[in-house]
């Protein structure tokens, strides 16, 4: 029977976690998925949908929902045990604060509360409207005064605002290096913040970022930034990489010529797949 146990982590070592122990999958390989269910919502955990895992494995979870329960299921879609589903029991990161961060690079967090004080906050404005869009075609019809409209499916929240300010240069130039060097972002709120319920994981697109230095010209330490951001689906990252050496196929090859003729006619990934033809 696999065996599953969880651990939270709710210190910005480098931000706040979920740490999932997964054991007794069998020596030989296990194809696994991790599955996070939280507010209602149940999805995947990234980095851990159908991976292949062998006897024990251990996975972070970098976008756990803070102060939420949270509940993980470990899902063996085949392997030396068989078919199997099994649920750990209900953890909570009970951060003190919420987490702004590349999603891809952990140790990029910023930690944020969720009003006016010394730490980097969100803005009076932040997370009060939100814009739920639909793509709409509407074509005139010849002898009708009703047009026909076609719909596309609602969106999730747009230009949603997560404007925030800091108090000292030290918060600032944290801040100012995230949103200089990524316009992906992962926001964790905690529960309560705003005047709608949010998910507690949202991965948002920003497209411009906004500095206002308040009072730092006559040596104060208040910056704004203006933030609105589209909520968008989880980043991925997909690798292609070779099979072969160039090691491999200067063995195999006396001269390039000889590489040449044989990829005559095809496309760089072709040789990437499979340089040594056939």
């Amino acid at each position: 029977m696999v065996a599953v146990s969880v651990e939270a982590f709710p210190e910005f070592d480098p931000c706040p976690r979920v740490g999932i122990t997964i054991a007794d999958l069998g020596i030989a390989d296990s194809v696994v998925s991790v599955w996070r269910t939280a507010d209602g919502e149940r999805e995947p955990v990234r980095g851990a949908r159908r991976a292949v895992m062998s006897d024990a494995e251990y996975v972070i979870d970098y976008d756990a929902p803070l102060g939420r329960k949270i509940t993980y299921e470990v899902e063996v879609i085949s392997g030396p045990t068989g078919a199997s589903r099994v649920t750990a029991a209900p953890v909570t990161v009970d951060a003190a604060t919420g987490c702004l961060m590349d999603p891809l690079i952990p140790q990029t967090a910023v930690a944020v509360i969720g009003e006016k004080g010394n730490e980097t906050y969100l803005r009076s404005s932040a997370l009060s409207e939100l814009e739920y869009a639909a793509d709409t075609q509407v074509y005139n019809i010849m002898g009708s005064s009703k047009p026909l409209a076609l719909f596309g499916q609602r969106m999730a929240e747009r230009n949603l605002d997560t404007s925030l300010s800091t108090r000292s240069a030290e918060q600032n130039a944290r801040l100012e290096n995230l949103l200089k060097s990524t316009a992906q972002l992962l926001f964790r709120p905690l529960p309560g913040w705003g005047t709608r319920t949010l998910p507690g994981t949202l991965f948002l697109a920003n497209a411009s970022a906004t500095q206002l230095p308040v009072d730092v010209s006559w040596g104060g330490k208040l910056t704004r930034w203006d933030l609105k951001s589209d909520v968008v689906a989880a980043p991925t990252i997909k690798v292609l990489t070779a099979t072969f050496t160039y090691g491999d196929v200067a063995i195999l090859f006396e001269t390039y010529g000889q590489k040449q003729d044989l990829m005559a006619g095809k496309t760089y990934l072709d040789d990437l797949k499979n340089p040594i033809g056939g």
